[in-house]
C-alpha cells in the first residue's frame, strides 16, 4: 500500500511539475520594444542566452526545454520583439524566421551596380558581396541563362529583405519575380522564336536610351534594323556600362570611354553586347518584343532633351544632328 501511494505521489509530482513548466512556457510576459540580432551560425544555447540577456526571455532554460521537445531550425537575423510574448511565441518567431524587413526599390533601368549600392545602404548585404555573385557566370548558369551575369534578370520592383540576407537569396527572389511578371510575354517570345537573352539585352538598351513609352518601339526597331544590316549599334549607354565594369564611371561620359576595349562597348564591337546592360521594365520588354515597323537606322537626342530625332539615311541623321546642336 505504501508503494502504491508513493507511486501515485510521484506521478502527481511529475504531472504537477510538467503542468507548471507548460504553464510557464505559454505564459505571456510583457517585453519592451526592442530589436535583437541573432548572428548566423549561433548555436541554440547561445541564442537562448542572447534572448535572456536582452530581457526577451525571463529564463533561457524554458526556451532550451521547448527546443528539446520541438527540435525546429531557428533562423538567424534581426528580430523585433514587443508586447506580451510567451516563450512559445518567441520560439515560434525564430522558427518561422520572422525577421525585421528592410525595403529596397529597384528602378527600371537600374543595373547591378546601382542595386548593389541600394542593398548596402539598406544594410541588406554588402555591395561587393552582391556584385561577386551577380556578376559571376556561375550564377546565371544555375538558371540555365546563356549570359555572363544576372544583369537584366533582376526585375525592377519594391522588395523586402532582412539584414544580412545572402546575395544569392536576393538574386533568386528578383529573378523569380522576373519570371512571374514576364510569363505572358515569354509565351509570345517563344512563338516569335526570339532567344530570351537577345530579347532582354535589346530591352535593356531601350530602357537606358529613353524614358518615353512612345519612343521605345522606335529605339527597339533601330537596334534590330542595325543588327540585320551588320552595323555597329553605337549605343551610348553600353559605353557607360563598359566604364562601370572597369570602375571608371564617375557620372560623366568622357570621350575616351568610346575607345574602351570592352565587349559591352558597341562602338568598338559589332552585334549585341554579351548580355543586358540594365534591368528593364515591362515597357521596354514589350518594345523589344514588338518593335515599330519602321526603317529607321539612326537616332539622336533632340536639343531640349525631351526625346529623339529618327532617320533612315545617314544624310538625314546628319541633318538631325545639326538640329540637335551636335557635331558630326
Amino acid at each position: 500500500m505504501k508503494r502504491f501511494l508513493f507511486l501515485i505521489g510521484f506521478i502527481l509530482l511529475v504531472l504537477g511539475s510538467a503542468g507548471f513548466v507548460a504553464r510557464e512556457i505559454f505564459r505571456p510576459v510583457y517585453v519592451e520594444p526592442k530589436t535583437v540580432t541573432i548572428p548566423y551560425g549561433t548555436p541554440v544555447p547561445k541564442i537562448a542566452e542572447i534572448l535572456e540577456r536582452e530581457e526577451v526571455l525571463k529564463s533561457r532554460w524554458l526556451f532550451l526545454l521547448l527546443h528539446a521537445l520541438m527540435r525546429k531550425k531557428l533562423e538567424a537575423g534581426e528580430y523585433e520583439f514587443k508586447g506580451f510574448l510567451s516563450v512559445y511565441d518567441v520560439y515560434g518567431k525564430l522558427a518561422r524566421g520572422e525577421t525585421k524587413l528592410y525595403r529596397i526599390t529597384v528602378k527600371e533601368g537600374d543595373d547591378v551596380y546601382d542595386i548593389a549600392l541600394a542593398l548596402q545602404r539598406a544594410g541588406i548585404t554588402r555591395a561587393e558581396d552582391f556584385l561577386r555573385f551577380a556578376t559571376s557566370p556561375e550564377t546565371p548558369k544555375r538558371y540555365g541563362l546563356d549570359v555572363p551575369t544576372m544583369e537584366g534578370f533582376l526585375f525592377p520592383d519594391t522588395y523586402f529583405f532582412s539584414k544580412n540576407t545572402h546575395p544569392l537569396k536576393v538574386i533568386d527572389v528578383m529573378y523569380k519575380n522576373f519570371l512571374k511578371k514576364t510569363e505572358n510575354l515569354r509565351k509570345e517570345l517563344k512563338r516569335k522564336n526570339i532567344p530570351l537573352e537577345v530579347w532582354v539585352s535589346v530591352a535593356s538598351m531601350v530602357e537606358k536610351e529613353t524614358f518615353l513609352e512612345e519612343e521605345k518601339p522606335l529605339i527597339s526597331a533601330v537596334i534590330y534594323n542595325r543588327l540585320k544590316k551588320g552595323m555597329k549599334l553605337q549605343i551610348d549607354p553600353t559605353v557607360i556600362y563598359s566604364a562601370k565594369r572597369r570602375g571608371l564611371w564617375r557620372g560623366k561620359l568622357l570621350k575616351r570611354f568610346y575607345k574602351l576595349d570592352d565587349p559591352y562597348n558597341t562602338y568598338m564591337y559589332y552585334g549585341l553586347p554579351p548580355g543586358p546592360i540594365s534591368n528593364p521594365g515591362l515597357g521596354s520588354l514589350i518594345a523589344s518584343l514588338r518593335p515599330a515597323r519602321v526603317d529607321y537606322l539612326y537616332f539622336v537626342a533632340d536639343k531640349e532633351g525631351k526625346g529623339h530625332l529618327f532617320a533612315t539615311t545617314y544624310e538625314e541623321h546628319l541633318t538631325n544632328m545639326r538640329k540637335a546642336g551636335r557635331k558630326d
